[in-house]
């Protein structure tokens, strides 16, 4: 039996388990610091998972850690993303990336300074010293490695020889490939993120499983561009690109032209490649010259349409030249579900998979995936994301007699019937039920769930615990028995994890209306199987023949700026600092009325 442990300790970092090539488990370390996008060595993720799976020195066959280039000390050191504000990121640009890229003195060490300012007693796991900022990169690459291999394997417990790095957009690949459970043969796969192991772009040629790899990119900054947009719209970059991407939608394409044409000065492809053109030295000190006298909703329609016109050109060319229809695609890029829309309707494209949560946070299953193909270990295929931690129903209501729960709230056993009819009357439920999914974006096990045909709930939710902005949409769980009547999806794609965006029939529009995104209609569906979560199914199932409606609106069971929770502590938590009326915990109804 081949077990495999996957880390990834950069943005949103995780780790996975692969037992014989399926993955058995994958958590994220957010879900347990509470800092969403948690960056760093997943130390808390991994105790979780090898305590659960009782994993030794001795079971243990590989560590496979993703990324390979450790020259970066502050985003391995410091948990940047997970606690700079906005303020904190515009400092950086003007107080360490103005000088370093002017070629002026500055502080190598700005994240370190940071941190002991504003975070005196924040904990760092590798063991670098002071020392290592003064070396010269290939010095500090060697070192670096060794640092974490000695320190990883003293957390594990196990020998150094077992630890074992893996490139970062190979593991993008392997990932977007290895998890379908759909692939076909003859395969395209496309990376695209803002870098990793001085790439940004990957693209591969897969037939009968085996990796070729046709092209790569270090100049290819869709992703960073988008960053760069994020951050001068006074929105938090590496997390708010949702955000923008809401947005965009809102702008007319009259209005745009002008700021899309700032973006197209930047980039152009040399073949598959795509590469600088007129890059600026300093791309935030340029975008915030020349977006400056236009609107916020006409910037963020400029850099959708930008972004979404270089991937169709990318995917476009990438089949001619390969010859194959079939795409799968990864990275950052990959989450923006609007531009997966525009590529699915390519006409090059027969078949499009997007892995679920396929930015940095799934770089551990990437590397178990890469390490079992290194191994000659057959890789087994995705059935669900829901791979995370879970809680049964005796550790359930130890929770509620030992908090007294019971004594505040109404607390009973409940079954779904009774949920579909709260529903069906218009309640807002927040259920908590079985493994907790991962990545993103919630798949109905702890997710805040209502009547889609209720608009009016969209103000209500916000009201009642998100304070999401005006424009953002919430999504939706569609039941696979009725796709036909609310989707547009001609070719069949696969969207179990809500990663492609798509068109909605208009004659069902009111009945599912509030989990699509309203100014265009568009929506981003989990369609969901019976095998993939037989008790959401069958929740919404009760719904459906109470409503006729074979859907329900799905967003994830958080405080607002928060991650997704993780346990019992955390559901209650949220469940008592909101305006939620109902939470459900595995059987278990708590009901402040």
């Amino acid at each position: 039996m081949m077990k495999i442990i996957g880390i990834y300790d950069g943005h949103n970092s995780s780790v996975a388990l692969s037992v014989d090539g399926e993955i058995v488990c994958a958590v994220q370390e957010e879900r347990f610091t509470k800092r969403k996008n948690e960056t760093g060595f997943p130390k808390n993720a991994l105790k979780y998972l090898l305590d659960k799976y009782e994993l030794t020195n001795q079971d243990i066959d590989l560590v496979a850690m993703s990324t390979i280039e450790r020259t970066d000390i502050n985003n391995f050191q410091y948990p940047i993303d997970a606690v700079f504000s906005v303020e904190n990121y515009i400092d950086l640009m003007e107080y360490y990336w103005k000088p370093k890229l002017s070629g002026k003195e500055y502080t190598k060490d700005y994240a370190k300074q940071f941190f002991e300012e504003h975070f005196p007693n924040e904990d760092t796991f590798y063991s670098i010293p002071d020392s290592f900022y003064e070396l010269d990169t290939d010095t500090l690459q060697k070192k670096m490695i060794a640092v974490t291999t000695s320190d990883v394997a003293r957390f594990i417990g196990v020998d150094e020889q077992k630890i074992k790095f893996y490139d970062h957009h190979t593991c993008h690949a392997m990932y977007a490939y290895f998890a379908n459970p759909n692939k076909k043969n003859n395969t395209v796969a496309i990376t695209v993120d803002a870098y990793g192991d001085k790439r940004n772009q990957t693209v591969w040629r897969i037939v009968d499983n085996k990796f070729e790899l046709v092209v790569d990119s270090a100049q290819c900054e869709i992703a960073r561009l988008y960053r760069m947009v994020t951050l001068y719209l006074r929105m938090k970059p590496l997390e708010h690109e949702f955000k923008v991407m809401g947005l965009a939608p809102y702008a007319k394409t009259h209005y745009f032209k002008e700021i899309e044409a700032v973006f197209e000065e930047l980039m152009v492809f040399d073949g598959l490649k795509i590469v600088h053109k007129n890059r600026p030295d300093n791309m935030y000190e340029y975008l915030s010259e020349k977006l400056k006298y236009f609107r916020f909703d006409n910037i963020a329609g400029a850099i959708q349409s930008y972004t979404e016109k270089m991937l169709i050109s990318l995917f476009e060319r990438s089949s001619k030249e390969i010859g194959f229809n079939n795409f799968v695609f990864s990275g950052g890029v990959a989450m923006n579900v609007k531009a997966n829309k525009a590529l699915g309707e390519l006409d090059c494209v027969d078949d499009l998979f997007v892995a679920g949560s396929s930015s940095d946070e799934s770089q551990s299953i990437g590397a178990c995936y890469y390490a079992n193909y290194e191994n000659n270990i057959k890789n087994q295929p995705l059935h669900d994301l829901y791979l995370g931690t879970e809680n049964t129903d005796a550790e359930v209501l130890a929770f509620i007699e030992k908090s007294g729960l019971d004594t505040k709230y109404r607390v009973k056993e409940v079954e779904n019937a009774e949920l579909a009819k709260l529903l069906a009357d218009g309640e807002v439920l927040a259920r908590v039920v079985g493994k907790m999914e991962f990545g993103s974006r919630a798949l109905g096990n702890r997710s805040i769930l209502a009547n889609p045909s209720n608009p009016g709930i969209i103000q209500h939710i916000n009201e009642l615990i998100k304070g999401r902005d005006f424009w953002m949409p919430f999504a939706a769980t569609v039941l696979d028995s009725y796709q036909e009547r609310y989707l547009e999806n001609p070719k069949g794609f696969e969207s179990r994890y809500m990663a492609v965006a798509m068109d909605t029939k208009k004659e069902f529009l009111g009945e599912i209306k509030a989990g699509t995104h309203p100014y265009d209609e568009t929506i981003r569906p989990q369609i969901l199987t019976k095998d993939q979560n037989p008790g959401y199914y069958d929740l919404i199932e009760k719904f459906s023949k109470l409503t006729g409606i074979g859907s329900l609106l799905n967003t994830s069971y958080n405080l607002h700026g928060l991650p997704v929770v993780n346990d019992i502590a955390d559901a209650v938590h949220v469940f008592e600092n909101s305006g939620l009326k109902y939470l459900v915990l595995n059987n278990y109804l708590l009901s402040k009325i």
